[in-house]
């Protein structure tokens, strides 16, 4: 079965694509009754619009390549997610192929007003007809199987209950947990029709060994990469005579990146602090009025190679926040944080004034979060490749906040940065940034308790390097 060349899933695979080049079309069509309405049918308009059919077939073909390559049939283990991210980059790409064919094929009537705002019309449409395919391809098959494998019960039930609220929107279920060193039943799981997911205390050896055996079965296998695996993503790969090797490049952004970067940086902290100012003046006074203290508050944080610099933030918390405690990470009902810094933290406008930063060159608007030095120094010695996420410039937000949740940990943290780093673009840096505006209007998971982290990190021998006592 598995080896007929013509299957349902190749028939929908077709249907998508089809149907993706309809709902493009129709976003055309629908920009250029927005821009000229009822002078469509005047002679002018009609140059404009034979102007468009000149360069259909283009786009057709553009709209099915860009599909294809970005892997937008494919709505096996889709999440939601990863549908607004295709929808992103296609209608980018997309609009920019258009533009430039228009200019290369020298049909100027075709209005570039058209062109623009057939963007937004793509972006709603694809991403309504992806939705609508995915939740077919959702009902069309029963969910799968996953089976646990790791080293002990207590890791796998552990795993087992950061994955499940996940697993719904894949349709999968977990079926049970067994330890690796169960072999005969690691063989039975890989050659049955169940995927696998390995947790992160299986060694190397076993690791590969599995997911060889895996590969020969036909069998789907999740891993939790660790720095090792990151780094080789998106290397390159050389032939040394015969001898296949893939080049580790080094952490960090390429002098065009950079250049790219700081610019967008300039432009997106300027636009947000002339827009905020009435707000955070508003904001001023009511944490002037409340306790008479500072308005805003400095603290030493870490930035692109360990370089130490001065972050500003609305101040949320008491004047004396960790005069008692030291310097410890703050929590869900922290009582040191004042009731209008609890508004504050949920809506995040404490965080804008770090435009001021951005605006400096000490941040980005996306990149590793900032830590204080202390914490730093606990995470370097704790967990392997913590230094590499200083490759870059600390940012406001990041992959890290948008993929994790408040409670995740400094090392599920650090995977999301270093991959942001290894997959640099400026598409990504504007999915982020849109992922972060819909995550302020959602509920946030806080760490589990504030007592924990108390105990975790810093002792109060530290509170003495505190500035004006407050946290992420």
């Amino acid at each position: 079965m598995r080896n007929r060349i013509f299957t349902i899933p190749h028939l929908f695979k077709i249907l998508f694509l089809i149907g993706l080049v309809l709902v493009v079309h129709l976003a055309y069509i629908s920009s250029f009754f927005a821009v000229f309405g009822k002078a469509m049918e005047n002679t002018v308009t009609g140059n404009n619009y034979e102007a468009y059919q000149a360069l259909a077939p283009i786009i057709t073909g553009a709209a099915v390549f860009l599909g294809d390559f970005l892997q937008m049939p494919r709505f096996f283990r889709k999440k939601n997610i990863d549908v607004v991210s295709q929808t992103l980059y296609f209608s980018t790409i997309l609009t920019l192929i258009t533009l430039s064919a228009k200019d290369l094929t020298e049909q100027r009537a075709f209005p570039r007003s058209v062109i623009v705002l057939s963007f937004a019309f793509l972006l709603l449409y694809v991403f309504t007809w992806e939705m609508i395919c995915s939740f077919i391809s959702h009902k069309m098959y029963d969910n799968g199987e996953l089976i646990i494998i790791g080293s002990n019960k207590a890791t796998m039930d552990q795993v087992r209950d950061k994955i499940n609220p996940s697993l719904k929107g894949m349709d999968l279920d977990i079926s049970r947990s067994i330890r690796y060193s169960d072999k005969t039943a690691v063989r039975s799981a890989i050659r049955s029709n169940a995927e696998i997911f390995l947790c992160p205390d299986v060694p190397e050896d076993v690791k590969s060994d599995i997911i060889l055996s895996s590969a020969k079965h036909k069998t789907v296998v999740y891993i939790v990469p660790q720095f090792y695996e990151i780094s080789l993503y998106k290397s390159r790969v050389i032939n040394l005579n015969d001898l296949m090797v893939m080049l580790v490049d080094r952490m960090g952004l390429t002098f065009e990146q950079r250049i790219v970067k700081r610019c967008m940086d300039i432009l997106i902290s300027l636009l947000a602090i002339i827009l905020s100012a009435p707000i955070m003046l508003v904001c001023a006074i009511i944490i002037k009025a409340g306790d008479g203290g500072p308005v805003f508050y400095r603290q030493e944080r870490l930035t692109i190679n360990n370089k130490p610099y001065k972050i500003y933030k609305l101040r949320t918390m008491r004047i004396d926040a960790e005069a008692a405690t030291g310097a410890v990470i703050s929590g869900k009902d922290d009582p040191r944080v004042t009731p209008f810094g609890r508004f504050l933290r949920r809506s995040k406008l404490d965080e804008v004034p770090q435009f001021f930063n951005v605006l400096r060159g000490d941040m980005s608007v996306v990149g590793p979060r900032s830590e204080r030095p202390e914490f730093v120094a606990n995470f370097e010695k704790e967990i392997p490749g913590y230094s590499q996420r200083f490759a870059v410039k600390a940012g406001i937000t990041g992959l890290a906040q948008v993929a994790g949740n408040y409670d995740t940990t400094p090392q599920d943290k650090l995977r999301y940065d270093l991959l942001y780093i290894k997959n640099y673009s400026v598409l990504q840096d504007l999915k982020i940034m849109f992922l972060t505006a819909r995550a302020i209007v959602t509920p946030h998971l806080y760490n589990r308790t504030f007592e924990d982290n108390k105990q975790t990190f810093v002792s109060t021998d530290n509170a003495d390097k505190v500035v004006d006592g407050d946290d992420n």
